[in-house]
């Protein structure tokens, strides 16, 4: 059978490859392949599908990519090629899992394939299969002794492991055969850095960027060097000229919009927030990460000229969530003017915020008009759900706002308010054991967001439980170890409960925190270990 290329025979020389997603889905979907003409063997029915998830791929078409591998592999198992296809289309679908297991089933059946093995080593050690990384590597460096790929995976594990000087002496390798080496030049910087060299790690960077300046992996590395050193100012300039590089992370914007903040430029911060939000991201993560940056630092962050021109925003849930931020932070007429210039994209997700924006005003007849059309038109509209137990509340109509508040919560379980609408019912009811298990669950649901973590800790004041309160805002800061305001928030929880104990810890972590430049993870996001991670 002809050999099928893939993406994946011109990628051994580089360790990190960044695969971007493909063109919009014209709706083509397979109708004719996967009605092949019966009297087609399954060998060639199988090599005609692999080649047109190859072309669905080049042009974009992941989906239909995806099917039409899928079905070749259901014809031919056995065949190295195809799971390899499908690992490479795994990747430009933005799925490293699996595209690890593709290119690992690959190797059961073909154990010299020096593609696959160089991307299970590569793939593994970014989601963590370290063991499996390293052995892919050593094989790989079995039937190529200098392969590239596959010394930039041992010289990552390595110092996964703790073995800086091990890490130092692949690095060497790389460099010895090719000067201009970035994952050698990245990984002999980290290893220095890591064992109290960062000045020379940084100076190996700066040389290595002479040769290559616009490379993303080099000055993502410079930028964590200075963040490493504790030098802001520098680490400022390195991320801006970074965030320029064509189709970077916007993880990469979030990281600016902090340490603008913590440098107190506030409306650089404010502008560059604004361009991350109008732009969107495809992780929701994002967002929840860009909207915890403003509870820390900015309570009030879109000026009116900015609120007056929504329609720029391309994603209509970044928009959502930036009303909801502006009305639980007061900010009426911000939200309002954010819902009137919204895009037409937008309007169907906003008819909950705008029943929001008229009780806000004091026009509670004409919200609760708008709240009961747009249940009986969408049952399951969160912020129309939410007006409507406040309404339902205020009436003493237990039943119907508990079943409103357990819908919404139901429907947008990472929407922080549902939490607080909810156990408000349950305190109006008398039950505050149920109270305090929703504000619980909304802690574990929502990690890392100061609205929950308020209002629990200020029911909890109410209660009588200081004790508590201060244990929730201890575990909240240690989620949270680069945040001022957690810190600063733990010490007045100290300070209340009167423990010198819990004071000095918060004290020493706020003045860490000071000079700790990062956005700091969400609980269980597994560690990068890649060329791009941090230090």
């Amino acid at each position: 059978m002809r050999r099928l290329r893939t993406a994946s025979d011109s990628s051994l020389g580089r360790f990190k490859q960044v695969v971007r997603p493909g063109l919009p889905l014209a709706g083509l979907l397979l109708p004719a392949l996967i009605f092949l003409s019966a009297c087609k063997d399954r060998e060639q029915q199988a090599a005609e599908l692999a080649q047109q998830a190859d072309l669905y791929a080049q042009a974009g078409n992941i989906v239909g990519a995806r099917e039409a591998i899928r079905q070749a592999i259901l014809l031919r198992e056995d065949d190295p090629q195809f799971h390899r296809l499908q690992g490479a289309i795994a990747l430009r679908a933005n799925d490293p899992v699996g595209a690890f297991r593709s290119f690992s089933t690959a190797l059961e059946f073909d154990a010299t394939d020096k593609v696959s093995l160089a991307y299970v080593a590569n793939i593994g050690v970014q989601i963590g299969q370290i063991d499996q990384a390293d052995e892919a590597a050593d094989r790989l460096l079995t039937l190529e002794p200098d392969a590239r790929p596959a010394l930039q995976v041992k010289g990552l594990v390595a110092m996964t492991r703790r073995k800086y000087e091990e890490a130092a002496q692949y690095a060497d390798r790389l460099l010895a055969s090719d000067p201009t080496d970035e994952g050698g030049a990245i990984i002999k910087a980290r290893s220095l850095a890591l064992t109290g060299q960062p000045e020379a790690g940084l100076k190996l960077i700066e040389e290595a960027l002479k040769a290559a300046p616009e490379s993303a992996a080099l000055l993502a590395n410079k930028v964590n060097l200075y963040r490493y050193l504790r030098q802001p100012e520098p680490m400022a300039d390195a991320l801006a000229a970074l965030v320029r590089q064509p189709g970077g992370s916007p993880s990469l914007k979030l990281d600016q919009v902090n340490l603008l903040y913590k440098l107190g430029r506030k409306e650089a911060a404010r502008r560059t927030a604004v361009t991350f939000l109008e732009d969107g991201t495809r992780n929701p993560d994002d967002y929840r990460k860009m909207l915890g940056l403003w509870w820390q630092y900015d309570r009030a962050p879109i000026a009116d000229a900015q609120a007056r021109d929504a329609s720029k925003w391309q994603d209509p849930i970044a928009l959502v969530q930036t009303i909801r931020f502006l009305l639980l932070n007061g900010e009426k007429a911000a939200a309002e003017a954010m819902v009137a210039s919204a895009p037409a994209s937008a309007r169907d997700l906003l008819g909950g915020l705008k029943a929001r924006l008229l009780f806000a005003q004091g026009r509670e007849s004409e919200a609760r008009a708008q709240v009961d059309a747009l249940l009986k038109k969408d049952e399951n509209d969160v912020d129309a759900l939410l007006l409507r137990s406040r309404f339902a509340l205020a009436d003493r109509k237990l039943g119907v706002a508990l079943e409103a508040a357990q819908l919404a919560r139901t429907n947008d379980p990472l929407n922080p308010e549902t939490y607080t609408v909810l156990a408000g019912i349950y305190r109006a009811q008398g039950n505050e054991l149920r109270a305090r298990q929703i504000f619980e669950e909304g802690l574990k649901s929502v990690p890392q967001n100061f609205y929950i973590l308020e209002a629990y800790t200020q029911y909890l004041h109410q209660l009588g439980d200081t004790g508590r309160a201060v244990s929730a805002a201890r575990s909240f800061a240690r989620d949270l170890p680069s945040s001022e305001r957690a810190w600063s928030f733990l010490r007045t929880q100290c300070e209340r409960a009167g423990d010198a104990g819990c004071l000095q810890t918060a004290t020493t972590g706020l003045e860490n925190a000071k000079t700790s430049y990062l956005v700091d993870d969400l609980p269980g996001t597994p560690a990068d270990r890649g060329l791009f991670g941090r230090l």
